[in-house]
């Protein structure tokens, strides 16, 4: 495949059927297998099926589990229809397409002499749900009216982990939004929209079957995707008697004319009954008129096995996982692959399609840069995330600090050099940050400077050395924006972390290039943040309120009041935008377990956490923070309140995207049926960044890595397996595999840490179903006691590198 940015061709002539041929052959001879199993169907008998030869450009002889039948396109071998034959016979590279319409689920298989060379799994959800399921049995205004997470806590009185199919059915899925999921490449700028039901802008399959409009209107539709995390949207509509309708919908990796403003857009609809397809229409972009009148089904199978590969090379480098839940691996990947697409070349879009967020003047908002790149961080992606701060630092940060944006949030300054250190403490390339380093500084010294004027207060007041500023950029349209230039605890929470994390950067980078005035930088940084971190102490315990019996840390230094009394009675108060700093409080790292726990106590007990999410924008609103949850996630793994971790990741999941197309909205009311907000890449990113904490977390304070810590208890019932590889840490990349046999009474784990010896101590996290009591555990062989049978982890300390087999006895 001709093309650039790994595997993803900025500018690619619209293909004619020559050149398709020519393409595919360099296609075919590249594609692997998925490596992502369906969240529903059962793998296919794949392995035994094979072309025996091919015959024509439309027939072949085909074997099935050792049936052999001579098969042309349109016909069916056992549930396998042959879709079409691509590839050009003189190069040996054709292959067949085989597709399962059996059920609503299926596979679609590409197939040569040698075997299964693709297996595409389909997926689908309902886009509806039984009204008598919906919370948990109580009525809406029980629901409204508790102050508590009525929801949340009913789950979490349950003993063991909460269950992703009781939580997914608290609330009827998301149908109202500006644009219900989209498609694209980052080689365009247009990014295609699409209602409810699969109706773009520039087609709707309704004319071609016209029970879809009236499935549509009953909201019946199935959504799901094709190969598992792949772009591919799959629309379905159910009718009786064995019939339905699906559409399939993807971007190809190609653009037509040279022209990037326009992205073309495959659409297949295909009509079943009885398992067998009746008519099958292929759309390039637009309804067909002269002088097109079809279009060439084998170019739209040629350009989707070419996203297909496009898309494996593109995520290549990254972690791998393989877990038992296909749906929680398939959505994190997604989500990664949504986000490039999101943004044009590297420049970065807080959304798609809508002018709230696609618009110009959004793309300079600082949580697309810091929740994007950390999430690429996190995922491996280190080069993707390297462009994303030269792009950021370069085009959007001016040399004093100040951004190409409609305001600050003070508290994403601050995280913007922890993105920054983690960049080079995961192997980047600590050069881009030497080339970045005056617009750095710019945004170390706007807040150096913030901490010097917090420092003239008087050393009694409860805000003294507490960093002023907007916690959130929308404060610059309120009627009264100096107003929330207040000592929020995040803004000053995240600058400690930042000055600590690329002050330990600084220091090693100016030893290795012997740059003295670089390493006394770093090390005033480190001195800043261990200062600061001893005054946030002090300003917390000044400013603890009590109230009614209950003990509160509020969101700002020495406010009077806590959230929910000023808030009712003022909602332009400051403490307004507690939703943002709370999460910023969480996620910094630097609050204790206590401060922590009283955070979530607090939201928990006054209308403003709903099914363990977390609301926004004012007291008892219902609406879901989708687009911060991942700061709360990260605050839960880290002090290991992993039910409460969990819940939030299945409501997200379940709530806050889409089903079946997993499209994430900013927010998401759930006290009515008002629509969603826009799509966000943030939003979007949430379950990508807590499925790496959940099973790669390190430890922000303390030279603790631990792994496992978060994973669901089923993902170790006996006969399961977890594998995790090429995670990057800050001590380098690491994995492990656990294998249950919980029922010979043991579990088996091999740890793969890094080559050289690490300063660092490790723990496993082995969490069985129903919390069974480890009773002894073996290190490459030999006895070990440094285990917690409590605390389910097996201590490994710092100074081990390499493999390390671990069984653990129950």
């Amino acid at each position: 495949m001709a093309g650039v940015r790994e595997g993803i061709p900025p500018k690619i002539e619209e293909m004619t059927l020559t050149n398709t041929k020519s393409r595919l052959i360099s296609v075919i001879a590249m594609v692997v297998s998925v490596a992502c199993g369906n969240v529903y169907a059962e793998a296919p008998a794949g392995s035994q099926v094979r072309v025996r030869r091919f015959l024509s450009d439309s027939s072949a002889e085909i074997s099935i589990d050792g049936q052999v039948k001579t098969v042309r396109v349109g016909d069916q071998l056992g549930k396998w229809s042959l879709m079409a034959i691509i590839g050009d016979p003189s190069a040996r590279s054709r292959a067949a397409i085989l597709e399962d319409f059996s059920e609503r689920l299926g596979h679609l298989l590409v197939v040569d002499l040698t075997g299964v060379k693709l297996d595409l799994p389909k997926s689908a959800e309902p886009t509806s749900t039984d009204p008598k399921t919906l919370y948990l049995g109580h009525t809406l205004e029980e629901f409204k009216d508790s102050p508590t997470d009525l929801l949340g806590d009913q789950i979490l009185s349950k003993p063991g982990d909460p269950d992703y199919a009781e939580v997914a059915a608290v609330f009827p899925p998301i149908r109202k939004m500006p644009t219900y999921s989209f498609v694209g490449t980052d080689a365009t700028m247009d990014k295609v929209g699409f209602g409810y039901g699969g109706r773009s802008p520039n087609f709707d399959p309704a004319p071609y079957d016209t029970a879809i409009s009236k499935i549509r209107d009953q909201g019946q539709v199935l959504d799901g995707l094709v190969g598992g995390y792949l772009p591919i949207l799959r629309f379905v509509y159910p009718e009786p008697e064995g019939r339905w309708t699906e559409m399939i919908t993807f971007a190809p990796l190609r653009i037509s004319n040279g022209n990037d403003r326009v992205q073309p857009v495959w659409y297949r609809i295909v009509h079943i009954e009885n398992g067998s397809v009746k008519w099958a229409k292929y759309i390039d972009s637009y309804h067909p008129f002269p002088p097109r009148t079809e279009y060439d089904p084998r170019i739209f199978y040629s350009d989707l096995v070419g996203l297909s590969n496009g898309w494996q090379k593109k995520l290549a480098p990254a972690m791998k996982i393989d877990v038992p839940d296909d749906r929680v691996a398939n959505m994190a990947r997604f989500g990664l692959v949504r986000e490039v697409i999101t943004r044009v070349q590297d420049f970065p879009k807080y959304g798609a399609v809508d002018k709230d967020y696609a618009g110009s003047e959004h793309d300079g908002f600082p949580d697309t840069f810091n929740v994007d790149t950390t999430a690429m961080l996190e995922w491996g992606l280190i080069d993707i995330a390297g462009r994303y701060i030269d792009n950021y630092f370069g085009k959007f940060v001016r040399d004093d600090g100040s951004i190409l944006y409609r305001g600050p949030e003070t508290g994403q300054y601050g995280r913007m050099l922890t993105v920054a250190a983690q960049f080079v403490n995961y192997g980047g390339d600590p050069a881009i940050l030497i080339k970045q380093r005056t617009r750095l500084d710019g945004i170390t010294k706007l807040l150096l400077g913030l901490r010097e004027k917090a420092k003239q207060l008087p050393t009694s007041s409860q805000a003294y050395g507490m960093l002023a500023g907007w916690s959130e950029a929308d404060a610059s349209l309120d009627a009264d924006p100096p107003r929330y230039m207040q000592p929020y605890f995040s803004n000053s929470a995240e600058a400690a972390r930042g000055f600590k994390d690329l002050g330990n950067v600084w220091v090693r980078a100016g030893k290795q290039r012997k740059n003295a005035d670089l390493v006394a930088w770093g090390e005033r940084l480190i001195r800043e943040s261990k200062e600061l971190q001893a005054d946030i102490q002090n300003a917390i315990s000044r400013s603890l309120l009590k109230v009614n019996g209950e003990t509160i840390l509020p969101s700002i230094a020495g406010v009077t009041e806590p959230f929910h009394v000023a808030v009712p009675r003022d909602e332009t108060d400051p403490q307004f935008r507690s939703y943002r700093a709370y999460m910023e409080m969480m996620y910094s790292g630097i609050l204790t377990k206590e401060q922590v726990e009283s955070i979530v106590r607090y939201r928990s007990k006054h209308h403003d956490t709903l099914l363990g999410v977390p609301t926004v924008y004012g007291y008892k609103t219902g609406i879901l923070a989708g687009f911060l949850a991942y700061g709360s996630g990260y605050g839960l793994i880290q002090h290991d309140s992993i039910r409460e971790a969990l819940l939030l990741m299945y409501a997200v999941m379940a709530h806050q995207y889409t089903r079946g197309t997993w499209t994430a909205p900013e927010t998401r009311p759930v006290f009515t049926d008002n629509p969603a907000a826009p799509y966000c890449t943030p939003a979007q990113l949430v379950v990508a960044l807590m499925t790496r904490w959940s099973l790669v977390f390190e430890d922000p304070m303390s030279e603790t890595m631990w792994l496992g810590k978060a994973a669901p208890r089923e993902w170790l019932k006996n006969g399961k397996n977890i594998s995790i590889s090429a995670a990057p840490t800050r001590w380098g990349k690491v994995g492990f595999s656990v294998t249950s046999s919980l029922s010979q009474g043991k579990i088996a784990a091999t740890v793969e840490l890094p080559s050289k010896p690490f300063d660092a101590a490790t723990k496993l996290r082995l969490r069985t179903p129903g919390q069974l009591p480890m009773k002894s555990v073996t290190v490459n062989g030999k006895q070990w006691e440094d285990f917690n049978a409590s605390e389910e982890t097996v201590f490994l300390p710092a100074g081990l590198a390499g493999t390390v087999k671990i069984v653990a006895t129950y």
